[in-house]
């Protein structure tokens, strides 16, 4: 096997590494945003950063990598791995084909988790945004209705402090 095929498929297997952890990651976000635990969902967040880091770091080493292929193989370019599978031997082509297929798989997978993630998070800032709502409207017990009977006077006050 050829050392940049082995690159690459080095480089291939430690992204899909890391993206198992960030899955893992996202299910316990999702645990953290279901139980406002904002504690957890820093941390969960800094962990993210530091991943996205090394999959950017291993994204430059596997474009690198890609790039010597081409010159290797007398290419101009290639759009997509598979290209390359016509230049490997069989069993280089699936090696990199399994790893690549489970790559895309667990994208996907992410790209759903992630998805769901941010629904929760929009429900929560809706939740949020109805405390206020509800926090700030002030009734003295009494309603009064306008001439149409369906507006109400209702005081709002603020729950910060403010000078004017």
């Amino acid at each position: 096997m050829s050392k940049l095929i082995d690159q690459l498929l080095l480089a291939l297997n430690k992204e899909q590494e890391i993206y198992d952890e960030v899955i893992a990651l996202s299910k316990d976000k999702q645990i953290a945003i279901v139980n406002n635990d904002l504690k957890l969902l820093e941390t969960i967040m800094k962990k993210e950063k530091t991943y996205s880091i090394s999959l950017v770091k291993l994204e430059q080493i596997r474009a690198k990598t890609l790039n010597q292929l081409v010159k290797e193989y007398n290419l101009i370019e290639i759009n997509v791995l598979t290209d390359l599978y016509p230049f490997m031997s069989d069993q280089e082509a699936r090696k990199v084909d399994s790893i690549r297929t489970k790559l895309v798989n667990t994208v996907g997978i992410l790209g759903q988790k992630n998805e769901l993630n941010r629904q929760l998070l929009e429900q929560s800032i809706d939740q949020i945004e109805f405390d206020l709502n509800l926090i700030t409207t002030v009734g003295d017990g009494s309603v009064n209705y306008k001439e149409s009977a369906s507006d109400m006077d209702v005081e709002r006050r603020s729950i910060f402090d403010r000078k004017i």
